[in-house]
């Protein structure tokens, strides 16, 4: 009776929300809309693995773990949903003329009901805390394999789920077929909302899991040299509202010590792009829009740059001489810190660092990053860094000692797909039998 009442509540606050989520979903792309109700004008894939990844950092793991499964052995197609914009650009690079790229439906179960019609998938492979009920029960009503790929949960989500329909999530998340904890401590998280413990295994964290691209590297180098190949440059990535003020107020202080000092600031979302502009063009400072400059190199007295085009942000951190990861002095949890980790830009962040919480942990107990506790202490920070060439350089080189200890996360989390899915329970094609 509980389960039936809290389900009933879900489906009333779905249906609630429900023009707040068509309204995001037709300002981030207006011209496929219709996908996010299950509708598709494209050629669906054959029995495909139907992965879903929500953004941007989720995809970019799933990229990596997609490669993981095809050097598995795996030559079938892939059907790769995201909720956003920025998540569809960073897949794209991982998929062949055989794979196809949706918006994910709403989860309606009308809408689900209409792309299943459309694409039998062999499996639902799901990034790290994508838990979306009426998704689930679908699938697993048809029989359809459902893991939980690269699986986090920080203890607020855990309090948050035993507060808020406690049942909902407890059945939600026994759906799984397989939960792929990213650490023991995740793990716990999961048993402690009720998961079956056999359901649950730890594999790691795709995300350690990054290798560096030298095509990145070599466009960080060109980048820098557009820039400024002497001056100093910093970067505040993926920011949210709030934090791009607080970032130029610092600059401003700093450009007293350091007047050739450039400030790169990379929003995290698309549609704030134009905002931002408004905020950095009435600054005082001298600021240029990386969209609208058209020479060959920044001029010298250029104080102030937003980076307003799409994929670049990997490039900014190989270019830039260190970077404040944003999303972590608001009420966000922060971002992913490895990508900058991986292309050796020495790391700051705010107090906010719930949704990394263990690898944040890890981070600064092997000082390989700089945690301020508050949005008083960057710029103190950000200038010690500047002053400090060999401080910058250690906590570039603990970055990469961690990162290097992870690097077997992609492979273990494709193991346990295709030794889970092959061959009884998929029409997987292999180009030979997996081991």
């Amino acid at each position: 009776m509980l389960s039936a009442v809290q389900n009933f509540a879900y489906q009333l606050l779905l249906r609630l929300l429900l023009p707040l989520f068509f309204f995001q979903g037709y300002k981030q792309d207006r011209q496929r809309w219709a996908e996010r109700l299950g509708y598709s004008n494209q050629k669906l894939p054959l029995r495909p693995i139907w992965l879903h990844a929500a953004s941007y950092g989720e995809a970019k793991a799933a990229g990596l773990l997609i490669q993981a499964i095809r050097d598995q052995g795996y030559r079938g197609s892939w059907l790769v949903t995201t909720t956003t914009r920025t998540g569809g650009e960073a897949i794209r690079s991982y998929l062949t003329e055989s794979d196809l790229h949706l918006y994910a439906p709403f989860d309606l179960p009308s809408a689900i009901r209409r792309l299943l019609r459309q694409v039998e998938p062999s499996a639902l492979l799901v990034m790290e805390v994508e838990l979306w009920p009426n998704l689930w029960r679908i699938c697993q009503q048809r029989k359809i394999p459902i893991v939980l790929a690269n699986a986090r949960l920080s203890e607020t989500s855990v309090k948050r789920y035993k507060q808020l329909l406690p049942r909902l999530w407890k059945n939600t998340l026994n759906r799984a077929t397989k939960i792929l904890a990213q650490s023991d401590a995740i793990a716990e998280r999961y048993a402690r909302l009720g998961v079956d413990r056999e359901k649950i295994q730890v594999c790691g964290n795709l995300k350690y899991n990054l290798q560096v691209d030298p095509a990145i590297e070599k466009a960080g180098k060109q980048l820098r040299l557009y820039l400024g190949g002497e001056r100093p440059v910093w970067l505040a990535a993926s920011t949210h509202a709030e934090e791009e003020q607080l970032v130029i107020n610092c600059h401003k202080k700093l450009l007293e010590d350091y007047p050739d000092l450039l400030l790169v600031i990379a929003p995290r979302h698309p549609q704030r792009f134009d905002g931002v502009w408004q905020l950095c063009a009435a600054s005082g400072l001298s600021a240029v829009r990386r969209s609208g400059h058209n020479k060959s190199s920044l001029e010298n007295t250029v104080q102030l740059f937003l980076a307003d085009t799409l994929g670049e942000l990997l490039a900014f951190y190989a270019a830039c001489d260190l970077c404040l990861v944003a999303g972590s002095f608001v009420n966000v949890g922060g971002h992913n810190i490895l990508e900058p980790a991986s292309y050796g830009c020495p790391v700051i962040v705010g107090p906010d660092m719930k949704n990394f919480a263990d690898i944040n942990r890890e981070f600064v107990a092997q000082n390989a990053l700089e945690q301020v506790p508050s949005s008083a202490e960057l710029y103190p920070r950000v200038k010690l860094l500047l002053e400090d060439k060999q401080r910058c350089a250690r906590l570039a080189a603990q970055a990469k000692a961690c990162l290097d200890q992870y690097q077997d996360a992609a492979k273990q989390q494709a193991q346990v797909m295709t030794e889970l899915l092959y061959p009884e329970d998929t029409n997987l094609v292999v180009s030979e039998p997996l081991k």
